[in-house]
């Protein structure tokens, strides 16, 4: 059943039917995309490009919403129009491995965006971005490094685990969460167990995403150490902060 509604999707949406399928025709049409990338939403993503060969896109790449990638300007029309002449305006983007680019933006032509990098929503990508980055804005442009927004990120886990916490608890009162609403926060009560398990297969699958990263995640959770001792003693701190703050 699957398999028609797959194939039926692809008949009616074409190649950008899902990411697979539009990753295929890119290649098949000259671009160069290495494994593990993938398109959230192809039929919102414009790749105006002049010619395919101009593209490569390295491994694990996350294309968003709405991102335009393009290889050309046809800003030449107004200068053919007052001046008569024919100037081209074409070039290469390359984006490295391990790269996120937020929705709706924009990489233009002549850019080069390194490994392990981080393009904030909206940007306007008109230069070259370095490896190991953060970037965001119009124009884009470096704001920090891959290991600042680590630090950063990892010091406000447990705030918004627990505003995670306080948005279910106003929504459904009195009601536990299951603990699969934290998939992304588990790393703060969860530690695989002697079968080499977490205590969820959601977990289990977290630790998969991204291609090739498993063991590295393994060992990194294992030399590790949670701040809870167990998802019991989480929801006791979050459910003491809730209502000390409610009184």
């Amino acid at each position: 059943m699957m398999f028609l509604k797959k194939y039926a999707r692809r008949l009616i949406l074409g190649p950008r039917a899902d990411s697979e399928f539009f990753i295929n025709f890119l290649r098949k049409k000259g671009a160069i995309i290495g494994e593990g990338t993938y398109f959230y939403d192809p039929r919102s993503n414009c790749i105006g490009l002049n010619n395919y060969f101009n593209l490569v896109i390295g491994n694990n790449v996350n294309i968003t919403h709405g991102v335009v990638i393009v290889d050309h300007g046809y800003d030449w029309s107004v200068l053919k129009c007052k001046y008569g002449e024919v100037i081209g305006n074409t070039g290469q983007v390359t984006i490295g491995n391990n790269v996120f680019i937020g929705m709706n933006a924009v990489i233009l032509k002549n850019v080069t965006i390194g490994d392990n990098v981080i393009i904030g929503a909206g940007s306007i990508v008109n230069r070259d971005i370095p490896s190991n980055s953060v970037a965001a804005g119009s124009p884009c442009r470096v704001i920090e490094s891959i290991d600042t927004y680590r630090a950063k990120r990892k010091q406000v886990q447990l705030d918004e685990a627990y505003n995670l916490y306080c948005a279910f608890i106003n929504r459904y009162p009195n009601t536990i969460p299951n603990q699969d609403i934290f998939r992304e926060y588990f790393w703060l009560f969860d530690r695989p167990g002697c079968d080499g398990h977490l205590s969820s297969p959601v977990f289990d699958e977290v630790m998969h995403l991204v291609n090739g990263t498993y063991d590295c995640s393994i060992q990194a959770i294992k030399n590790s150490s949670p701040a809870f001792d167990s998802y019991e003693d989480f929801l006791i701190y979050c459910s003491s902060r809730y209502f000390k703050y409610k009184r």
